[in-house]
């Protein structure tokens, strides 16, 4: 059933204070973020408790809450078709997370406190510099859905239904790779605006590395090849093109900057990307690709199983979006994607721990929490059952890391494959696997995450949190 929106947005602004205390607005792909300017009119158990509200945390200066992939834009323009709130910069510059007073143990069900404790603990340059290759990707992440969705069930239907009609199979194909075939001038747009730079020149940047014309130049005696590198040469190239433009931007002074700087920027950087940057990106993505194939060849159900049940702390401290820039290179080594399976089994894990936790506890609280929080952590919107669930119970969270391990292992063992590099996960990842035998073993590595994960939290338990007195 669609969510009621008009029911979200009274029961949203009777919780934080009404319309005359938020400042800005936003949301991203699954949360409405907003900003306010008196915290003390925000009640977090109110929002927690608004119709279907998955979960919410505070982040930095924003009130966030999960509202699913499907509502998030619907009901964040619900809002600004009623008000004149200020824009959100979801896309900005990562903002530490606000201290948090100090707890003991985590609160079950807070996942605005654990969040922000976990965040602060781990607000390192690593995690600052995960969140600014996160802000590059993520707005692509509608796109990835919608194409890779579209590639993953095309891939699937040629080799069964629509074995005999390639016309349909090829035209397909055209819409599903449809965000592939501009992907690194839009990375190079979000990159350089990421770094400060001229988005425009992140596009020009790498427009140079992809440009066709290159396979007739030679430079030092070796032709060049346009594409080397993929998206890790367009950030390494922005990066560096970013740093000089704002060099050159603070010393040519007058009219004269206009013209100069664009100019020297773009030649400067051209030759460097073609000299040696691109050189060094293709060489590491050429690694790349050898090394994830050799450890899941020669590591196999151990490399699967490390991968699988190290997922989710790294999601937990926030530096999981580091791996974005190496899904996607994956994708254009090899053509698909044989860690992203591997790593979405932190979920089916997780989805089994939080069964357990469901089934065992006598909380009646924490029974509500599970359930409103477990629907979407089968969709892979697993952010309300760790804050909430079982990073606050932890047992339920080495539970559900220990199930991951399992299910990974069977994902590399038989060599499940995905058609893009991430965007979905979950059960919507049958949708967009490269083949029929990937869809089949992803359901046995999935079974198998989830089975593990609610017996080994079954078997450890936890300590179940008493009801509150009436």
């Amino acid at each position: 059933m669609p969510a009621d929106l008009k029911a979200m947005y009274e029961g949203i602004l009777a919780a934080c204070g009404g319309a005359d205390n938020i400042t800005s607005l936003g949301c991203c792909m699954t949360r409405l973020r907003f900003t306010v300017k008196n915290e003390a009119l925000v009640s977090p158990d109110a929002l927690r408790r608004v119709k279907d509200v998955a979960g919410y945390f505070y982040s930095g200066s924003q009130h966030q809450l999960i509202v699913g992939p499907s509502t998030a834009g619907k009901l964040a323009a619900y809002f600004n078709e009623r008000h004149a709130f200020a824009p959100l910069n979801v896309s900005g510059s990562y903002v530490p997370p606000a201290p948090a007073p100090a707890a003991e143990t985590p609160a079950v069900g807070e996942v605005k406190a654990n969040k922000t404790a976990v965040r602060k603990k781990y607000s390192s340059r690593i995690s600052r510099a995960c969140a600014v290759i996160g802000n590059i990707f993520l707005p692509l992440i509608p796109a990835y859905i919608g194409c890779g969705l579209i590639l993953g069930i095309t891939n699937i239907l040629s080799k069964t239904l629509l074995a005999n009609d390639p016309n349909l199979t090829a035209l397909l194909g055209v819409f599903g790779n449809g965000i592939f075939f501009y992907l690194n001038a839009i990375v190079g747009y979000n990159a350089n605006k990421e770094f400060g730079g001229t988005p425009a020149l992140g596009v020009a940047f790498a427009g140079i590395l992809n440009m066709p014309a290159l396979a007739n130049v030679t430079l030092f005696g070796h032709a060049l090849v346009p594409g080397k590198g993929g998206v890790i040469a367009v950030l390494l190239v922005c990066w560096a093109g970013s740093w000089l433009e704002k060099q050159l931007r603070a010393r040519v002074k007058g009219s004269a900057e206009m013209f100069v700087t664009p100019t020297l920027t773009v030649l400067v950087v051209g030759i460097v990307s073609l000299a040696v940057i691109q050189p060094v990106a293709g060489w590491l993505s050429d690694q790349l690709a050898v090394q994830t194939q050799n450890a899941l060849k020669h590591g196999g159900i151990l490399a699967g199983a490390v991968l699988g049940g190290t997922f989710l702390p790294l999601v937990m401290m926030g530096i999981h979006q580091s791996l974005v820039p190496i899904h996607q290179q994956l994708v254009n080594a090899l053509g698909s994607n044989p860690l992203f399976p591997i790593l979405c089994m932190a979920g089916a894990g997780q989805v089994g721990a939080s069964i357990a936790v469901l089934l065992k506890t006598k909380n009646t609280q924490l029974k509500t929490i599970v359930k409103n929080a477990l629907p979407v952590g089968i969709l892979g919107i697993g952010e309300p059952l760790i804050y909430g669930v079982t990073l606050p119970l932890f047992k339920p969270f080495i539970g559900a890391c220990l199930g991951a391990a399992c299910g990974g292992a069977v994902i590399a063992a038989f060599h499940v494959t995905s058609a893009i590099p991430f965007g979905v996960s979950g059960v919507v990842l049958f949708l967009a696997l490269s083949n029929l035998h990937s869809v089949i073993f992803y359901g046995v590595g999935f079974l198998v995450a989830l089975v593990a994960g609610f017996a080994i939290t079954w078997k450890m338990g936890f300590d179940d949190p008493p009801n509150e007195a009436a």
